[in-house]
């Protein structure tokens, strides 16, 4: 689950935030964030949600990431931590079915935002696009950062270059390409 507002991030020589751990990416085509956005209600919805203050989740979550990726293992246990330190809302239930009465137990003076990340994939083209029309109509904004052939985009630019690469689109809309670990952000122009 993220927490944007408590991690940092590098663009470059670029530091926005001061949380651990420091997330960093190679941006083009735009210009770096100047400030961390404000967040006063954060839930997570899924069939099986996995609690990082549980230590058989966290060695779960650990065992999917590669042996020689022991940078990606150190940014797990930097973010479990956050976590565990102030736990979300965990759900269990169908992002379709589900998603509604989660958005609505959101304070109304909030903006909603519905976020996902190589989630997708994993659910039958049908259900997508029910997620789609659902969240599409709640208030607020929809992020997702999916890989290109998940959700059905207009014809989208060439991507940078041969690495697999996700969409990161707003409300429905791709707005630039970015690498599956956040590595990297190349902006549409």
């Amino acid at each position: 689950m993220p927490d944007p507002e408590r991690y940092g991030y590098r663009y470059g020589d670029h530091l926005v935030g001061s949380g651990d751990p420091v997330l960093a990416c190679t941006a083009a085509g735009m210009t770096p964030p100047t400030g961390l956005p404000q967040v006063v209600w954060r839930a997570g919805l899924d069939l099986n949600p996995l609690d990082v203050t549980d230590p058989a989740d966290l060695a779960w979550l650990d065992a999917l990431i590669w042996p020689e990726h022991a940078h990606r293992r150190a940014r797990l246990r930097a973010a479990a931590a956050v976590v565990a330190a102030d736990p979300p809302l965990l759900v269990r239930g169908d992002l379709v079915d589900d998603l509604p009465a989660l958005a609505a137990q959101s304070p109304p003076d909030a903006t909603l935002v519905v976020f996902h990340s190589s989630v997708l994939y994993h659910v039958p083209m049908p259900r997508r696009m029910a997620f789609a029309e659902t969240v599409r109509g709640l208030p607020g904004h929809w992020i997702s950062n999916e890989t290109p052939d998940v959700l059905p985009y207009d014809p989208l630019p060439t991507p940078p270059d041969e690495a697999n690469h996700h969409v990161l689109a707003l409300d429905g809309r791709p707005l630039a390409w970015t690498r599956s670990h956040g590595q990297e952000i190349t902006w549409f122009t």
